[in-house]
């Protein structure tokens, strides 16, 4: 979340083909041939290989409906498993990876419906336990959520997607200390949980607890290059006015992404609240504005640093900016009155 400034107007306070070529008619004929089959992927071309010769294979038909699924083809992969199941559907993980397309396709009901078959033909199948909590959880039925969290646990007791998910719930339901208590639980059940590290910064972050940078330094640990995780740094450091670590973080991350256009706007933040340099904070308002134009509140910003420059023709372009993307922007609206300039 970019900090936005709320302040009187008047103080000074974001596959590469290569086709060979050949003057020899048949090895020409061959090349095409080969070019052709090398774009299809090697796994995708050995599945449909055998499935040429073994069409009754439900294993095989689940095996593509996979690989599809991992490349995102969430049709193809729907084709493919409703054949397999229709081939067999005795087996458990048929129906979790059933309720993983009907998920992506927003088929949330029928998503339950194949996770619940799956436990009913697995009761120790703790994927799709799971996969149920967070369906509950997406829906606010926090309740539900624990019981299947609850129900996962007793199968394994190690498992550190479970304390996620219960730290997920309790955040939900503020309650903070047991989130943070079930995520501190999932990053000793497994150390490389990026994600649980990012939930331990935001709950500590908002308690303005120190703790928080070590958290995110063990997300960054495991993803230097985090542009949520770097960004998070520097929102820590501002909102607890430590202007110097802020800035360096942001300027960390704007290293990795040079439009991270929220960076550049919280810098400007920084230098005109913290450092009062305000020349400064126009040039990153301005180049936050370049990489968004329609950056509503970095144009309201820099017309505060015109403002208090002494520039009041340059402000007064800027508020105007701010009301011809949005005409009910308040701040603005009141900007130009006291400048003379609005209705």
């Amino acid at each position: 979340m970019k900090m936005k400034i709320v302040f009187p107007l008047l103080c000074l306070t974001a596959l590469l083909l290569v086709a060979a070529c050949s003057g020899d008619t048949a090895k020409t004929e061959t090349n095409l041939a080969d070019s052709a089959t090398s774009k299809v992927p090697a796994t995708l071309a050995r599945l449909n290989e055998q499935l040429q010769t073994d069409q009754n294979n439900a294993e095989l038909y689940y095996e593509r409906a996979k690989y599809y699924m991992d490349a995102k083809d969430f049709n193809a992969g729907m084709i493919d498993i409703l054949h397999c199941m229709n081939i067999d559907s005795t087996k458990a993980k048929y129906y979790l990876t059933l309720s993983d397309l009907y998920f992506v396709n927003n088929k949330t009901s029928n998503s339950k419906a194949a996770l619940e078959k799956c436990i009913k033909l697995d009761d120790k199948n703790v994927d799709a336990m799971l996969k149920l909590a967070e369906l509950y959880f997406y829906v606010k039925k926090n309740d539900k959520s624990f019981e299947y969290i609850n129900m996962a646990l007793k199968v394994n007791k190690y498992n550190a997607k479970a304390y996620f998910m219960k730290g997920m719930n309790y955040k939900e339901i503020k309650d903070t200390a047991k989130a943070i208590s079930s995520m501190q639980t999932a990053v000793e059940q497994d150390q490389l949980y990026y994600n649980a590290y990012m939930q331990l910064g935001l709950l500590t972050a908002a308690q303005k607890n120190p703790l928080a940078i070590q958290y995110y330094k063990n997300a960054l640990r495991i993803q230097p290059n985090s542009l949520e995780t770097w960004y998070d740094i520097g929102k820590y450091y501002q909102d607890v006015q430590d202007w110097k670590q802020a800035s360096d973080a942001y300027i960390t991350l704007l290293k990795i992404d040079p439009k991270y256009k929220n960076a550049q706007y919280n810098l400007g933040v920084i230098d005109l609240v913290g450092f009062k340099n305000y020349k400064e904070a126009l040039a990153h308002f301005s180049a936050a504005i370049k990489i968004d134009p329609t950056f509503i509140d970095a144009y309201y910003a820099r017309g505060v640093c015109y403002q208090t420059l002494k520039d009041p023709k340059n402000a007064m372009i800027d508020f105007q900016s701010c009301l011809s993307i949005d005409s009910r922007y308040e701040q603005a609206q009141i900007a130009l009155k006291q400048m003379g300039g609005g209705k």
